[in-house]
């Protein structure tokens, strides 16, 4: 026994474990929270950001509302440095606010003096009409989309803004060729029309005598991207802003499986397909493309 309790010390030693002095600074309730800066995003709300008193055991932020109202928030815990506003809470107008620190966890709180103040504005919701007409007469349902206001439709106007017509029925050869405005009924049967609205092509959207209704205009690329991103990015937006339901199920306009489909957002987008460069008709059911003016 005395043999294996010495190979064991040998071969088992104890642990041992080392370290370093600590470097954590003590909270000096001299020094207020500094460099602070608020983001308001329309759908999530305003983030609160400072930099962190280092010690300290918690912060408090005193918040004067548009109303006049003044509200204040503790957040217990180590150096805090940022908090979320949640848009529900929130009402159009500015807020100003600051913060301060504290540098003991308990009565009688030392606390830093309060912060400079900064404010943040929240826009009042965007008013969108209920509908709006085209100069054909087709009336198309209108949603509000953050800050935006978007047809709930696609487009299926056959004329200019001017009331000059668009070209249509071209031939494979003719709209592979034109460098004029036309347009094409989804997969060329014009019973689609009423469904999946209308094809066109670019010299459409350039045209300077105008393709929307008065006082619309073709979404830039930039007000595209301010859509998507509202939505949480262009990874997840599509699904926000497609119609649901599959074909094979009678559900819907989709082809199979119609991945992530919610239509939360309101957009109706639908599979309207295209029509190439070649004439030829192409992805109906599956896919929808939109212009961009740019």
């Amino acid at each position: 026994m005395r043999l294996i309790s010495t190979m064991l010390k040998m071969f088992f030693p104890g642990l041992l474990l080392c370290g370093v002095a600590s470097t954590a600074q003590p909270c000096n309730p001299a020094n207020p929270p500094a460099n602070l800066t608020s983001t308001y995003t329309s759908g999530t709300g305003a983030l609160l950001q400072w930099d962190a008193v280092e010690g300290s055991f918690g912060v408090q932020i005193r918040a004067t509302a548009p109303s006049g109202a003044t509200v204040t928030r503790r957040i217990v815990g180590f150096e805090q440095d940022q908090f979320l506003v949640p848009d529900a809470l929130l009402t159009p107008g500015t807020y100003t606010w600051k913060v301060q620190a504290a540098c003991s966890p308990i009565p009688p709180y030392s606390v830093t003096p309060i912060s400079s103040e900064d404010t943040f504005t929240v826009a009042a919701p965007i008013v969108c009409p209920a509908d709006v007409t085209d100069i054909d007469g087709n009336v198309y349902p209108v949603v509000a989309i953050g800050t935006q206001c978007w047809m709930g439709e696609n487009l299926k106007t056959e004329n200019y803004q001017n009331g000059d017509s668009i070209p249509a029925n071209l031939s494979n050869l003719f709209w592979s060729t034109f460098t004029q405005g036309a347009l094409s009924y989804p997969d060329g049967d014009p019973a689609n029309k009423s469904v999946y609205g209308l094809l066109y092509n670019w010299y459409t959207v350039a045209d300077p005598r105008g393709l929307c209704p008065a006082g619309w205009h073709v979404p830039t690329d930039v007000e595209w991207t301010t859509l998507t991103d509202y939505l949480g990015g262009a990874p997840v937006a599509g699904g926000k802003m497609k119609t649901t339901g599959t074909l094979d199920l009678g559900t819907g306009l989709w082809a199979n499986p119609n991945t992530g489909a919610t239509n939360i957002s309101g957009f109706s987008g639908l599979p309207a397909g295209s029509r190439l460069s070649s004439g030829t008709y192409n992805v109906l059911y599956f896919y929808g493309y939109f212009w961009t003016s740019t």
